[in-house]
């Protein structure tokens, strides 16, 4: 899968974007529940890309994760910590995008 890194002032990888128009809200939660060590917080309920920006959250050793479409209606998810920042986590979950 197509991932979009972004990289904080030193280079560090502290999220990254995916193309929603292959993946969907669902099909991205069925990517993290293969990440190791990863558990699913909350899926996009019904109708969500209505009313809910954030729509899918996960604890990655006892990290908090979040997928969001921005705005609304952007092209692509951004998938990272909440808050963003960089943590060694981050990588793992990239790897599981980039292996889909």
């Amino acid at each position: 899968m197509q991932t979009y890194p972004l990289h904080d002032a030193e280079n560090r990888l502290f999220a990254f974007e995916v193309s929603n128009l292959t993946l969907g809200r669902r099909g991205l939660c069925r990517i993290v529940e293969t990440i190791p060590g990863a558990s699913l917080v909350r899926r996009p309920k019904a109708f969500s890309w209505l009313r809910e920006d954030s729509f899918c959250e996960c604890l990655v050793d006892g990290e908090l994760f979040e997928a969001e479409e921005p705005f609304g209606d952007n092209s692509r998810y951004w998938v990272g910590p909440h808050p963003p920042r960089w943590i060694a986590q981050t990588e793992r979950v990239h790897d599981a995008f980039q292996r889909w």
